[in-house]
C-alpha cells in the first residue's frame, strides 16, 4: 500500500508538459473551476518511469479507496473519481470535487475561489502581491477598480509542477512571475498556465483575478 501511495503522489505532480491537439488526451495537469463552485482536476502521468512502472489497476484501486474514505468522513459525493483512462503510455485520472475546500482538504494544498474581499478577510495579504494585467500593465490591489468585488483564484503548486487552470470567467490580472518564482502564461481569455520554477520540495501560491 505504501508503494501505491508513493506512485499516486508522483502522478499528482505533472510529469512533463506538452501541447495537446483536439481529440488527444492532454499532457498537462488541469484544474477547471465550474460556475457552481465545483472543481475538476485532471491528472496526467506516464505509466513508465525511469525506475518503476505505474500499474493503472493498482492506482485506480488506491484512488477509489481514498475517495471512499474521504466521503465517509466528509459527506457523500464530496469527491468522485470520474474517469481513469490509459492511452499511449499515459494514464489520465479525472477527480471531481464539490468545492474548492474539498479539493484543498483532499490534496493537502491551498485552493481558494471567491471574491477578493473574502480572500483578504481570510488572511491572504493581497496588498503585498504585485499584479500584471492581461495587457501587461503592472498594478497593485489598491489601484484595481472595485477590487473587492472581483473574483479571485489562489492555487498552491509545488516546485517543478505545471498546471493549466480553466476559469468560469475572463482573466483580468495575474500575479507577476517575479513575485513567486513562477511563470504565469495566459492561454486564451479564460485559462492560465502555471509553471512553478522553484526548487523541488517547495511550494508557492499563484493569484489569478477574473470576472
Amino acid at each position: 500500500m505504501r508503494r501505491i501511495a508513493f506512485i499516486l503522489g508522483l502522478t499528482i505532480v505533472l510529469l512533463g508538459l506538452a501541447g495537446c491537439g483536439e481529440g488527444q488526451a492532454p499532457e498537462v495537469n488541469t484544474l477547471s473551476l465550474g460556475k457552481d463552485g465545483e472543481v475538476i482536476h485532471r491528472i496526467v502521468g506516464k505509466t513508465d518511469q525511469s525506475y518503476y512502472k505505474i500499474e493503472p489497476a493498482e492506482l485506480e484501486e488506491f484512488a477509489v479507496s481514498r475517495v471512499e474514505e474521504y466521503c465517509a468522513e466528509n459527506g457523500e459525493k464530496k469527491v468522485t473519481l470520474e474517469a481513469v483512462d490509459e492511452k499511449g503510455g499515459s494514464i489520465v485520472m479525472d477527480f471531481k470535487y464539490a468545492s474548492p475546500e474539498d479539493y484543498s482538504k483532499f490534496n493537502h494544498r491551498v485552493l481558494y475561489a471567491g471574491t477578493m474581499e473574502s480572500a483578504s478577510d481570510e488572511g491572504y495579504e493581497l496588498e503585498a502581491v504585485p499584479f500584471v494585467s492581461v495587457d501587461g500593465k503592472p498594478s497593485e490591489v489598491g489601484y484595481i477598480e472595485d477590487w473587492d468585488k472581483k473574483q479571485m483564484l489562489i492555487l498552491e503548486t509545488k516546485g517543478g509542477e505545471e498546471m493549466l487552470v480553466n476559469l468560469p470567467g475572463k482573466t483580468i490580472y495575474v500575479n507577476q512571475s517575479a513575485h513567486s518564482g513562477q511563470e504565469l502564461t495566459l492561454v486564451g481569455k479564460k485559462s492560465v498556465k502555471i509553471s512553478n520554477q522553484e526548487e523541488a520540495g517547495t511550494a508557492s501560491l499563484s493569484y489569478i483575478i477574473y470576472e
